[in-house]
């Protein structure tokens, strides 16, 4: 995982064949998945949600946010008699991770292998963790936002591939935010807090090289290392905030991340909700407020590049 070694190289490396290997790795994933899982990305309370929600707003300015939501292609070579159920629209074949972050880059909630074909918002809605929003089991009460009367729901924060809903938030369109300088304002406050994704994406690819490469290994196989080096992410995050009381990423400026594999799904949310449009006018309402403004965002989106 680390190296991302090719079966081929691990052969010769240590004289034994690579079926052989194949089995080894299986068992030791499939392990890894199912003991790790409990422990490092367990299902998240209402009291674990209020708290990210705290930090999400102390650290990235985002009130009533209990995580920012985003999904990779994983790259993987064609599964046997599958057709084109893994081809995705950048024409490689990959399955997918859809991942949920809090506010210091570790993942609450992962849904993997899902077909390279499909968008982020569809596996959203066929996930376990969609079903408990639509019960309303998942979210704590509406709360107010800070230094204000205004309550509005906990919501995550996605891009223009997740629809609209009460509880998830998207940036408006670039042509919406160029004619009205408070939904930039908006965008610059949503995108400060979703990009915690990325940032993990960027963390698990530069830790774990096997991402730079596609993977050859059955989808059954490889759904379980990618689970795995999600929750190792998360013991090395941990690990690394107990040690250095700092929840900033750091990248190997000099790397270049990997051009085939974690990127991006396609930008296609499908249709908003009603109640969706009334939660996101709000939340903007409040950015461009004396109580919800902070005094650099005029700054920031005022910059243009030279």
């Amino acid at each position: 995982m680390a190296t991302g070694e090719s079966l081929r190289s691990l052969a010769f490396s240590f004289r034994i064949s690579q079926s052989y290997i194949t089995r080894i790795l299986q068992l030791v994933f499939k392990s890894l998945s199912s003991r790790l899982t409990p422990i490092l990305i367990p299902s998240p309370s209402k009291e674990d949600l209020l708290r990210i929600s705290a930090e999400f707003w102390t650290r990235w300015n985002f009130p009533n946010c209990v995580g920012a939501i985003d999904g990779k292609h994983i790259r993987i070579f064609c599964p046997r008699k599958t057709g084109s159920l893994f081809f995705n629209y950048k024409d490689f074949f990959s399955i997918v991770l859809l991942a949920i972050v809090d506010a210091n880059c570790k993942f609450i909630y992962v849904d993997i292998g899902a077909y390279g074909k499909e968008g982020d918002s569809g596996i959203f809605t066929k996930s376990s963790l969609f079903k408990r929003i639509q019960q309303g089991e998942y979210f704590p009460d509406c709360a107010k936002l800070p230094n204000s009367e205004q309550s509005l729901p906990y919501v995550h924060v996605g891009d223009e591939a997740f629809r609209l809903e009460p509880h998830m938030m998207r940036p408006y369109t670039r042509g919406e935010a160029r004619n009205d300088y408070e939904k930039t304002i908006f965008n610059y406050r949503l995108s400060r807090a979703r990009r915690t994704s990325e940032n993990s994406f960027g963390l698990l690819s530069q830790i774990f090289r096997v991402f730079y490469t596609p993977i050859a290994l059955k989808t059954e196989t490889v759904d379980n290392l990618v689970l795995s080096a999600c929750c190792l992410h998360n013991l090395l995050r941990n690990r690394y905030l107990e040690t250095t009381n700092n929840y900033y990423y750091e990248f190997d400026n000099s790397e270049i991340p990997p051009s085939q594999s974690m990127i991006p799904l396609a930008r296609s949310g499908g249709y908003a909700n009603f109640d969706g449009f009334f939660v996101r006018d709000k939340f903007k309402c409040y950015f461009n407020s004396t109580q919800g403004a902070v005094p650099w965002q005029d700054q920031q989106t005022q910059q243009t590049d030279t």
